[in-house]
């Protein structure tokens, strides 16, 4: 009988399945997160309580807040960058735009423009920003700001300004506060003659589709110039200076076989 008893194999005792506690477990989860979702969509920290503008000189922070679509109140999970972005579009001096969240409640707006190249003068007073891309910004009137650009005064080619502009934006920081004034000033044989009257007193006359190369030389090519000595310096295929009053005695600043450029 013994023999028998230990050729019967022993089963294993089963032990009580757990599976209905974990799903009583997963649904005390689930509901406590719900409850916590629910307080705090229900809570001040899950409003937008505040938003913040950086990179912007064009567009004063308030017009781009308001313009983004974004309030204070609002859910603050539910600011989306690609809204921004759309929102923003109108304002045409906004290159990109980037939306960071700082929990709580902060939202800050990254905003790249359009560099400013220069302004246009208008004819009743009013000064516009020209853009690097060649559009004159009409929705923001520079009129009462510092003026820290050339202005464009006289131009009566506007399909030509997206060129001044490529080439302004090409200059160097220094050059292009040099400048105070820029003038198209067609001839008969060249329509992208320009004239620019610096900001220490001397008048440059160039090209347009050379004014990038040639002017970034001016700082080094003024050295040159008599000291104390104020005229116009031809910036074509070779640097000429006339001092003003002396129309007759033009100056060669280099060597070479060029003749000085007819008026």
């Amino acid at each position: 009988m013994a023999v028998y008893e230990e050729r019967i194999p022993h089963v294993k005792e089963q032990r009580p399945r757990r599976r209905g506690n974990r799903k009583l477990v997963f649904l005390l989860g689930l509901f406590f997160l719900i409850v916590l979702i629910i307080v705090f969509i229900r809570s001040p920290y899950s409003k937008v309580q505040q938003i913040q503008v950086y990179g912007n000189h064009i567009y004063p922070a308030e017009q781009i807040v308001k313009n983004s679509g974004l309030v204070i109140g609002m859910q603050f999970l539910n600011v989306w960058e690609s809204d921004v972005r759309t929102s923003l579009k109108p304002l045409e001096g906004i290159k990109e735009v980037s939306v960071e969240r700082s929990f709580p409640g902060v939202i800050r707006l990254h905003v790249q423009e359009y560099r400013r190249v220069a302004f246009w003068n208008g004819p009743d007073g009013s000064r516009y920003p020209l853009l690097e891309n060649g559009r004159v910004l009409r929705q923001v009137n520079f009129a009462k700001r510092v003026v820290d650009r050339p202005l464009v005064s006289s131009w009566s080619a506007p399909e030509l300004l997206p060129q001044l502009a490529k080439a302004l934006a090409k200059m160097s920081p220094g050059v292009l506060g040099e400048i105070s004034d820029i003038a198209l000033t067609p001839t008969v044989y060249d329509k992208q003659r320009v004239t620019l009257y610096m900001r220490d007193g001397n008048e440059v006359r160039s090209v347009l589709y050379k004014l990038d190369t040639m002017l970034n030389w001016y700082p080094t090519i003024a050295k040159e110039l008599p000291q104390g000595v104020k005229g116009v310096l031809s910036l074509f295929e070779q640097p000429w200076f006339v001092p003003y009053g002396t129309p007759d005695a033009p100056i060669p600043l280099q060597s070479g076989e060029a003749q000085p450029p007819q008026s």
